[in-house]
């Protein structure tokens, strides 16, 4: 085959990172077939040079793999670029006071509900649950229907906390719903009103997405789910990204996303999940496997692996402070599973071939996931599954070893590794600053062996890109985050959690790829891979890691192809 390829870029400082964590430099790569036909110095890609190359000289700047994002919603694009955003409130914990926050919300609501009169249902993102529970001030302040009301009577509301764990509905939502005082309440996450009422707040998927299910016209169309998915495909690729692992399941964006797979609308590789809970763990498994090849188009939208909550915020192993009167002994909250279900379900996922990929916050469900990981693989060993641990907020010590030796991979969130006891008050009011200065290890889970692969968690959060980079390299705010001046100057709360630009480049790609079973494909420049690149605007490896944030994607390539060109 003759030696002429597609595209060379030469005069680079290709930097990429092997699943063994060695390092990859090179000047030039050649691009021939949708593949990396070449990769080394500029002098040996000359050969690969013809009349039909196209040339791209990049001066001396950095390129590097397409990034992967580990956790992430690309299903749930529309609940970001289709509804009313709260994300211009940023309330400062000292000054603000919830009364103020509920006050933005429904001038917010109140322009909003203007400009969309049409709407029959008014959907909204991005309060957040601490502004009303003692985030400002120590204010204990619940929000509720009542202060939906004030704004929108007279047609459904239904309002998502940020974190996609809480939902807020005014009253004509619950009456669509059918939620009234008989409605039961399962065990505290039907908020209810002193005389039994519906209060409107929800917690957890588990609880409100029946709920919403049954609002007429809440579900967004086929086409708003097609526009909202294209603008965070855009948004993704402008970002260095051509890898995607989507982690909750939505029948009709599955089916949407799907299609587009399949007409050649994707500009990356998607992974996803099918969702079991424990209410219907059984339908919710048989559906799986069912479905287990339903939305795959060849390789850029396969779906096989399941998705568990073990707890929606914090399921905590020791009774750290406010935890009197918990509803599980040692825990400040439960877990979303009971014990023996989650364990048995675990292994029965793993029989049939499925990864677990498993959200879990609090280090008593982190313990216990890892039990029914290691429970499932003795069952039913198989060196091809990869189990997955998503966000990993407290681990204890112990238990960072024990991912490492049973091969469990932690996706984390780069974004929250500035979180601590100054830029988190409600958590250090819960559980101390001792315990929260903990949150979100990294470095000491990569040197226990553990696979680290990072993600956005977008919606939850922004797409960070290689801002994603420096957070994990400084674990400080960067100027992405909303509340970057009012924390900029706090001090890392764990600065030996800190990771090298090899550590948190190899987890934004390659180690993203090997958890969606890609690492042979993609995640590395390599010669015989898929050509997924990003051509940056500096020389990452000299840039100090407190301005690699400023750093742009110029261009970005998947499978040959470029995708976004600024």
């Amino acid at each position: 085959m003759a030696k002429i390829a597609d595209k060379v870029y030469r005069n680079a400082k290709v930097y990429s990172v092997k699943l063994d964590g060695s390092e990859i430099h090179a000047q030039a790569v050649a691009i021939k077939g949708g593949k990396f036909a070449y990769v080394g110095d500029d002098a040996g890609v000359a050969e690969w040079i013809g009349d039909s190359t196209e040339i791209i000289d990049c001066k001396g700047k950095s390129v590097i793999p397409g990034l992967g994002d580990a956790h992430m919603h690309l299903a749930h694009s529309a609940k970001k670029f289709g509804t009313c955003s709260f994300s211009s409130i940023v309330p400062n914990p000292k000054t603000d006071t919830p009364e103020g926050v509920i006050k933005q919300m429904q001038d917010i609501l109140r322009a909003y509900a203007a400009e969309h009169k049409d709407a029959k249902v008014i959907r909204g993102l991005g309060w957040d649950r601490a502004w009303f529970s003692g985030g400002l001030q120590g204010i204990v302040r619940p929000i509720t229907r009542h202060d939906i009301d004030a704004v929108i009577p007279d047609k459904p509301a239904v309002l998502m906390s940020y974190c996609g764990h809480r939902m807020l509905l005014n009253t004509k939502a619950l009456e669509a719903a059918g939620v009234n005082k008989d409605t039961d309440d399962l065990n505290g996450l039907i908020v209810k009103e002193a005389d039994g009422s519906p209060s409107g707040y929800i917690k957890e998927p588990v609880a409100y997405i029946p709920i919403t299910e049954r609002i007429p016209d809440y579900e967004f169309s086929a086409e708003e789910h097609r526009d909202c998915i294209k603008q965070a495909l855009d948004m993704f690729s402008s970002r260095g990204y051509t890898l995607l692992c989507d982690c909750q399941q939505n029948e009709l964006p599955y089916e949407v996303m799907s299609e587009m797979a399949r007409n050649g609308e994707f500009t990356v590789r998607v992974s996803g999940v099918h969702n079991v809970n424990d209410a219907t763990r059984d339908e919710d498994m048989a559906r799986a496997i069912a479905n287990r090849t339903k939305f795959d188009v060849e390789d850029l939208f396969t779906v096989d692996t399941v998705k568990y909550f073990a707890d929606g915020t914090f399921a905590m192993l020791e009774p750290y402070a406010e935890t009197a009167g918990a509803d599980k002994a040692g825990t400040r909250e439960p877990l979303l599973w009971d014990e023996e279900h989650m364990k048995q379900s675990m292994a029965l996922a793993n029989k049939n071939g499925f990864n677990i990929h498993t959200h879990a916050m609090g280090s008593y469900a982190i313990r216990r996931v890892i039990d029914c990981y290691e429970n499932a693989q003795k069952l039913y060993p198989n060196p091809i599954i990869r189990n997955i641990i998503a966000h990993d907020t407290f681990i204890d010590y112990q238990d960072r070893v024990r991912m490492g030796k049973s091969h469990i991979i932690a996706s984390n969130q780069p974004g929250w590794f500035s979180d601590g006891p100054i830029t988190e008050p409600l958590m250090t009011t819960y559980w101390g600053a001792d315990v929260v200065k903990h949150t979100y290890p990294s470095k000491s889970l990569i040197d226990n062996g553990v696979i680290c692969a990072y993600g956005s968690d977008f919606f939850v959060n922004l797409c960070y890109g290689l801002a994603g980079i420096q957070v994990a390299m400084t674990r400080k705010r960067v100027k992405l985050d909303a509340t970057y001046n009012l924390y900029k100057d706090v001090p890392p709360a764990m600065p030996e959690e800190c990771v090298s630009l090899r550590e948190a480049l190899q987890a934004h790609t390659i180690n993203a790829a090997y958890q969606a079973h890609l690492e042979n494909v993609t995640g590395s420049i390599e010669v015989g891979k898929s050509a997924e690149l990003a051509v940056l605007d500096s020389d990452i490896e000299s840039t100090p890691a407190d301005k690699i944030q400023d750093i742009k994607v110029l261009e970005t390539v998947f499978k040959g192809k470029t995708v976004f060109k600024v």
